[in-house]
């Protein structure tokens, strides 16, 4: 078996379409299922299920494609190892974030981490979907709340726990609920809201307790501008709810922020990496500089996952 013929299974496993894998391949098509029969004559078994014009992979084709994905994640993980002897003068750190404050907090650290090795590519994705990077060795890592990614159900996948955040109330500092000892989620959302739209985490997070007090949420304005939000508060147009991080990163001397006496209001951030992966020195270097940002932030992570972080 050549390392050709199992690239051309790989992509053909993916799209169980010749035309358009031999399209993606930069071959014919005839070409493409030349390779195949000849690794099928190899292999002594069939490993796609022909039905006219549509193939599917058959139990040998699965067992193939698995262990290919071992064979190329080997590979490229060889090849990071061999660049790695480079040190920090070249190469690249490839972050993945769930988009809005997770981007956010990852993005605002690398500055420092630029400083210090300004010849190393650094790439903040933020995605929607962390898992399929992750899989196809597109980022080093990720950063996403832990409930997220758990629908992939990969084991491959190892998550360490960062640290749990709450989502808190934000008005201006002389609002009328900063006043009241404890404050409700029935209280808030009798008040003006400005929010995320509805396909924000924060805002689904928001929604979800809502509807366990069964609220109806009524924003006088949804944006994604986190901007736009902070200054609709500043002007006493409306209140927010919004996570800790948030808060952290763009507070100012007219606004607060309160807890909500509520036990939904919270989730869990984690650091996503494949088992397999193996993590290149920009990837370890990069560490000290987040967790060090994390506390700047009065964000603790477990000692616990401090020592994993470590061992990265």
């Amino acid at each position: 078996m050549e390392l050709r013929q199992l690239e051309y299974f790989m992509k053909l496993s993916e799209d169980l379409h010749f035309t358009r894998a031999a399209e993606q391949l930069h071959i014919s098509q005839p070409t493409l299922s030349h390779q195949i029969k000849v690794l099928e004559g190899e292999m002594g078994c069939l490993l796609f299920d022909r039905i006219g014009k549509k193939i599917s992979l058959t139990e040998a084709g699965h067992i193939l494609y698995e262990q290919g994905l071992h064979i190329f994640r080997a590979i490229e993980n060889t090849k990071v190892q061999i660049n790695d002897l480079d040190m920090m003068q070249g190469g690249a750190l490839n972050i993945g974030a769930l988009p809005g404050e997770l981007t956010n907090l990852v993005s605002n650290n690398l500055v420092k981490y630029h400083k210090q090795f300004p010849q190393v590519h650094v790439a903040v994705l933020s995605l929607d979907d962390l898992f399929g990077p992750l899989k196809d060795n597109k980022i080093d890592f990720a950063i996403s709340f832990a409930r997220e990614y758990k629908q992939s159900n990969d084991e491959q996948l190892i998550e360490i726990p960062l640290y749990t955040e709450e989502l808190l109330l934000v008005a201006h500092r002389e609002h009328p609920l900063m006043q009241l000892e404890t404050i409700t989620l029935q209280q808030v959302l009798e008040q003006p809201l400005v929010t995320f739209p509805d396909i924000q985490q924060c805002r689904q997070t928001l929604d979800s307790a809502a509807r366990q007090e069964k609220i109806s949420l009524q924003p006088i304005f949804e944006t994604s501008s986190i901007e736009a939000i902070f200054n609709f508060v500043k002007n006493h147009l409306g209140v927010t709810i919004i996570s800790n991080t948030l808060y952290q990163l763009h507070k100012s001397e007219e606004i607060s922020a309160r807890s909500i006496n509520h036990n939904k209001l919270t989730r869990q951030i984690v650091l996503l990496y494949r088992k397999d992966k193996f993590m290149s020195k920009r990837v370890k270097a990069y560490m000290p500089i987040f967790i060090l940002y994390l506390k700047e932030l009065k964000i603790e992570v477990p000692a616990t996952s401090m020592k994993q972080l470590q061992l990265l």
